[in-house]
């Protein structure tokens, strides 16, 4: 069996664990539209944490789940409304599961971002999460030893 297929049913349990009242945080990614419908097909009520205006438009026009946020500023190009007030909010919440996209990763597993204000957000989130998962595809497929980085793969 394929690393790629063991890393999806692997996720694939995860999702599958949720329960309801659960808090789950989401990254603007493929895969958390497919975690929104998969509990939503399962009729699993949860709260939604997100710092995207794409995961919380489709939230309320496919979904009943709550959604939690706060006022902060809205950055139309990257579609996320961040600041200090929503790192703020972030670090006042119980989170169960943050599911997270990054750009990069280092030896130690920290997730680097592109975008300062993103990884702001993101490092808030991971604190507060019990448990975060990476849920970028495909696998890491390019690393740089002199910056102890690597690359994680991107959708084409």
């Amino acid at each position: 069996m394929s690393s790629k297929i063991k890393r999806h049913n692997y996720l694939y349990n995860v999702y599958n664990k949720i329960q309801p009242g659960s808090i789950i945080a989401l990254d603007n990614h493929p895969v958390s539209y497919y975690i929104l419908d998969l509990l939503n097909s399962k009729n699993v009520k949860v709260s939604i944490v997100t710092y995207s205006t794409d995961i919380m438009k489709y939230l309320c026009e496919n979904t009943a789940f709550d959604i939690i946020f706060t006022t902060g500023q809205i950055n139309s190009s990257l579609h996320t409304i961040n600041g200090g007030t929503v790192v703020d909010k972030i670090k006042q919440l119980k989170i169960d599961y943050y599911f997270c996209e990054a750009c990069y990763i280092d030896h130690k597993s920290y997730l680097y971002q592109i975008h300062e204000d993103i990884a702001e957000l993101q490092k808030a989130l991971v604190n507060q999460a019990e448990a975060s998962y990476l849920i970028n595809y495909p696998d890491i497929c390019n690393s740089d030893g002199k910056q102890n980085l690597s690359l994680i793969g991107q959708l084409i």
